[in-house]
């Protein structure tokens, strides 16, 4: 038996006896402690209540004055409790994975720290929360790629796609439970951030208990819920620019002992991808969304949840037909209609139990996904049009007196269908000074495609029209087991290990430590350092046959498959400082190295998204953060600085494996934005507090010109500036929003086409105005 082998069966053999003893996981903190008198003695059987936004839970003091959480959802929370010598009470701010431990006194609000990572607010560097009021207040709130955004590490790039500290790849996770998705480019989120009780984002310092896929970021979704009386429901109505219509309805309500939350949303726009030239042609999109979950209790300690989502969305695929337009890099017919149709559904079943003395708790969450995206490219328009001055000059192209030779563009079907059925199962037990946590996740992928590639007739000799046909299952295990141990009350370490291993086209299997250590150094401020090893499969996509067929040169038949699995070295360091009264900041620094770069480019010439490898990668760089939340103020200020470099690109459309690869010379990736930042200010006004108003500004240095080519330039820096005014509906009273994205109208190129990247333009401003009816 191989070593990485024998240790998965040893962390198998641990997750199973902690299943015997159900801690943490998932979405949730520990929040623990003790309650004294103004004389330091403990104080029993008083009920402590912990009430956050939509959460609220209580627990009974023992003997000793001992009080226990064992599974809080992220998000800030108020700790009270009253005792014969007054009220105590304590802020409290619960992340994934943190232990916190709270000395309660009645003497105003006093929260000292005894085992976290940042003091009494628990949040540990790197990790940043977005409340629904948070979110309710953006300009921009529409889709989750754009509300994280506004958070230090994460650029945003084409399609809005978020690049997070130099990575594609964002992991997804909805109410404990993963949303794996396919590299085939879905354009949409299966949820709706107006409809999520919180957001959270890891940047960095990734616990255990996440891997097996890219990881540029962990984003954990928490939808809404509610405690006692289910709130009043809302339904939205927008009107706005560039032919932007939505509907929106959302509902909480008790079935018996049973508590609902349902959300139905559509929206429609003339303006929906990143545009090849300035100005948008056939560019509509509509995308529906409908979510319900249902949390049915079952005895003091049990609880049984499901989660269902379902989405369609479709996308005209944007077109220039200026053939003075170089830029473009592509001239389309006037009635050339690509369109992308996507399908998405999901499914997860959680029973939790939490053990009578509130000091652990066992978890199991079996769930399924189906995602489909159709490109439905317009064959016989498609390959009337032509790329622009391309070097190589078949045939069948004409010269082009400024720019070489235009060449015949291809045509596009393709429909990709994943389905995915998993189960993960998680268990714990705090245990004195330590939270020891287990896991096992298990995931298995059925991956169908069919293609058809169109060529103009005489530009290529096997033909005009290829059909092509893949299908492959994978399968994803992962094991975890890790730690926090409370050292004393100004220091808290974090060991973790986690085995990985995948099948599909390729395999391959990983044994990754995490190790993190978070040291208070002065009242208030924590120095925080990270060490962590990851493991990333390659997609089930295989594009290496439409490789072949574009490549006149290549010949007709199928490359080996030589995508490689991703493998990385996280270091991190960096400090925080809560500085009392919702006041926070950090920064951070990291250098992450890299072998066999999963990395994407466009197929064809669609938006697409195709997989490949950069034998060797290194991303490098510093985020910070300030963040103040008040009951009128809400502030975020975020900077990245960062640099993220490739070499020895090879795998999937480029058709040869990394071992060939020789020149290992590392250049500047596509997604490469050197300074980014954004901030934004909320100011909540009225006698209720429920008005507010917004402006957030958005700044970003470039992107490069050409691809993997440090000499190549980069495109002109750009600023943007996004206004929100509303006010929420209170009662039987309506309430709205105004939102204006891109105040001022400018204007960026985002890339060029430069062969491995289509051209795409921002959005121009875009105002909108929605009414919200309380019903």
């Amino acid at each position: 038996m191989t070593t990485a082998r024998y240790a998965a069966a040893l962390m198998a053999a641990l997750v199973l006896a902690l299943l015997a003893q159900p801690a943490r996981a998932d979405v949730n903190g520990v929040v623990r402690g003790t309650l004294t008198g103004a004389d330091r003695r403990p104080v029993s059987g008083v009920a402590v209540t912990l009430a956050g936004a939509d959460v609220t839970m209580s627990a009974t003091t023992d003997d000793a004055g001992h009080f226990a959480f064992p599974r809080v959802p992220f998000g800030t929370y108020t700790l009270r409790a009253s005792t014969p010598g007054g009220e105590a009470a304590a802020g409290v701010e619960v992340s994934t994975g943190t232990v916190i431990e709270i000395d309660l006194q009645p003497v105003g609000v006093i929260g000292a720290t005894q085992a976290t990572t940042t003091g009494v607010h628990g949040t540990p560097v790197v990790v940043n929360t977005l409340t629904a009021a948070q979110i309710a207040a953006l300009p921009a709130n529409t889709t989750i790629d754009r509300v994280i955004e506004t958070l230090p590490g994460v650029v945003r790039f084409s399609y809005d796609e978020p690049v997070v500290d130099g990575f594609h790849g964002v992991t997804y996770e909805l109410d404990g439970a993963p949303l794996p998705s396919s590299t085939s480019s879905n354009f949409a989120n299966l949820i709706d951030p107006r409809d999520a009780g919180a957001i959270e984002v890891f940047t960095g310092a990734f616990p255990a208990e996440f891997g097996g896929q890219r990881m540029g970021a962990v984003v954990n979704v928490r939808s809404l819920s509610f405690s006692g009386a289910p709130p009043p429901g809302e339904l939205v109505l927008g009107y706005g620019e560039l032919g932007t219509q939505e509907a929106q309805l959302s509902r909480q309500f008790n079935v018996g002992t049973a508590q609902v939350a349902l959300a139905l949303d559509n929206l429609t726009t003339n303006r929906g991808l990143d545009t090849p030239s300035e100005t948008a042609l056939h560019d509509a999109s509509s995308t529906a969304n409908q979510f319900v979950r249902v949390a049915l209790p079952l005895g003091p300690h049990d609880t049984l949840a499901i989660d269902a989502a379902n989405q369609y969305a479709t996308y005209e695929i944007p077109i220039n037909t200026d053939p003075s337009d170089i830029n473009a890099g592509e001239v389309s017919l006037p009635n050339q209609d690509d369109v992308q149709r996507e399908y998405d559904r999901f499914l997860a079943l959680s029973y939790t139990h939490a053990d009578a003395d509130g000091n652990g708790y066992f978890r199991v969450v079996p769930w399924t996904r189906y995602n489909r995206v159709v490109y439905d490219g317009d064959l016989a328009a498609d390959v009337q049009g032509y790329i622009i001055g391309t070097a190589a000059s078949p045939q069948s192209c004409t010269v082009n007196v400024v720019n070489g030779f235009d060449c015949p563009s291809n045509g596009l079907f393709e429909d990709r269908a994943a389905a995915y059925v998993g189960l993960r199962a998680s268990a714990g037990r705090t245990i004195g000074k330590n939270t020891v946590d287990a896991g096992v996740d298990l995931q298995q992928e059925d991956f169908d495609s069919n293609v058809a590639i169109a060529f103009a007739p005489g530009e290529n000799p096997n033909g005009t029209l290829f059909p092509l046909a893949t299908s492959q299952r994978g399968s994803n295990t992962g094991i975890y087991l890790e730690d926090v141990y409370a050292a004393s009350p100004y220091l808290s370490i974090k060991p973790g290990l986690r085995y990985d291993g995948s099948t599909g086209y390729a395999s391959g299997s990983q044994l990754s430590p995490r190790f993190e250590i978070d040291q208070t150094v002065a009242p208030g401020t924590v120095f925080h350092t990270y060490f962590g090893r990851y493991y990333a499969a390659p997609g089930l996509e295989d594009t290496r046959q439409a490789a072949v067929i574009t490549d006149t040169y290549a010949g007709t038949g199928t490359p080996v498959y030589d995508l490689q699995p991703e493998r990385d070295t996280l270091l991190e360091a960096g400090i925080e400082h809560d500085f009392g009264a919702g006041r926070r900041a950090w920064v951070n620094g990291y250098n992450r190295t890299v072998v066999n770069v999963l990395d994407t480019t466009n197929l064809l010439n669609t938006p697409l998204f195709a997989v490949y490898n950069s034998a060797v990668g290194v991303t490098r760089g510093i985020d910070g953060r300030f963040e103040q939340s008040t009951p009128t103020t809400d502030v975020g200020v975020s900077f990245t600085y960062s640099l993220s470099l490739a070499g020895g690109v090879s795998g999937g459309t480029f058709l040869f494996p990394p071992p060939e690869v020789t020149d290992l010379t590392l250049e500047p990736e596509d997604h490469d934005e050197t300074y980014v930042g954004d901030a934004y200010w909320t100011r909540h006004f009225s006698s209720d507090l429920k008005s507010f108003f917004t402006l957030e500004t958005q700044y970003g240095s470039g992107f490069p010109v050409a691809f993997l080519n440090g000499t190549g330039g980069r495109l002109p820096a750009h600023f943007q500036e996004n206004l929100a005014v509303g006010r929420m509906p209170v009662g039987h009273d309506l309430g709205f929003e105004f939102t204006v994205d891109n105040l001022l109208d400018h204007r960026w190129l985002i890339k060029v086409d430069n062969g491995f990247n289509t051209t795409q333009w921002n959005a121009p401003e875009r105002a909108e105005f929605r009414l919200l009816i309380p019903i």
